[in-house]
């Protein structure tokens, strides 16, 4: 690896899955910074997924601390903030991952389901944001980076529609706006803020449920570790003009979506055969921002 995150302070909530969460806290770490991970998760024997996802980071040469707290609550939000801060001295970096789904028809959905979703998602994401942007404001630097999903305008996350949960529609489609304003707001902070919307196969979307039928081309490679290199990218100091975005990626596949008045056309799609290299797309992604 590069280390060009070393010295770098980052937090990743979600950060103990195995899913896409474990796989940027792995890869961030390996990349040099010094990672909090935030999980409420436990396996089957009552382990916590953050404490195995620092250990297999610590085995790895690398540096990362655990975190308990849920997202849902804004003092969780904070207390998350807090560790990377009196465990590394400051926040650079911070990966809003941490979710849930569970499927319920919407004539069907309780207040308490729909509140569970939005909190998580929603309230989780700005809960976070609000308790690093004191840290990073002060220090003219920081990043951001927002998980939201292609079932904020697509339907249903996953594939059959019987599945649906429109929570998780809307509270996606809320961190879209999210970022997009937050975007403008900070950038004389020196702050970025990027949205992810990822296709992988996880634990949350096993492979009978993923929706790939509209992906084209269709990923060859479709594990969460594929998602990590634009996450490690747009945390590194050459991504500091890359701001307001948002980014589906899957697989081999990076499309940096278009929004209206975006010129020259709607999307800016990248492919290639094998996983990304942060030299990549610090190459390319400037170049079709046409901000380098």
């Amino acid at each position: 690896m590069s280390q060009k995150l070393r010295g770098k302070s980052a937090v990743v909530t979600g950060g103990g899955s195995a899913g896409i969460g474990g796989a940027t806290a792995y890869a961030l770490a390996m990349e040099g910074a010094q990672v909090v991970v935030n999980d409420i998760g436990r396996d089957a024997d009552g382990n916590k997924a953050a404490d195995k996802m620092v250990e297999r980071i610590r085995k790895e040469g690398g540096t990362a601390v655990a975190n308990y707290d849920s997202v849902e609550t804004m003092q969780g939000g904070k207390n998350i903030v807090e560790t990377a801060i009196s465990s590394f001295g400051k926040i650079d970096i911070l990966v809003n991952i941490a979710g849930n789904y569970f499927t319920v028809p919407t004539i069907d959905m309780t207040e308490k389901e729909w509140d569970s979703v939005i909190n998580v998602h929603v309230k989780g994401t700005f809960g976070c944001i609000k308790a690093a942007l004191g840290e990073m404001v002060k220090q003219k630097s920081g990043r951001i980076i927002n998980f939201s999903s292609r079932a904020a305008f697509n339907g249903p996350a996953i594939a059959d529609a019987s599945y649906s949960n429109v929570a998780y529609n809307t509270a996606k489609a809320g961190i879209l706006g999210l970022t997009i304003a937050l975007a403008q707001e900070v950038k004389k902070d020196g702050i970025t803020v990027n949205a992810i919307l990822p296709s992988a196969i996880t634990p949350l979307f096993p492979r009978e449920k993923l929706p790939l039928e509209d992906n084209i081309p269709v990923p060859r490679l479709i594990g969460p570790e594929c998602v990590a290199p634009i996450v490690v990218y747009l945390a590194t100091d050459e991504a500091k003009d890359v701001t307001g975005e948002l980014i589906y990626a899957a697989g081999e596949d990076i499309c940096i979506y278009g929004r209206p008045l975006r010129l020259p056309g709607p999307h800016i799609y990248l492919h290639k055969n094998t996983n990304w290299t942060l030299d990549e797309l610090n190459q390319l992604v400037p170049q079709v921002l046409g901000i380098r």
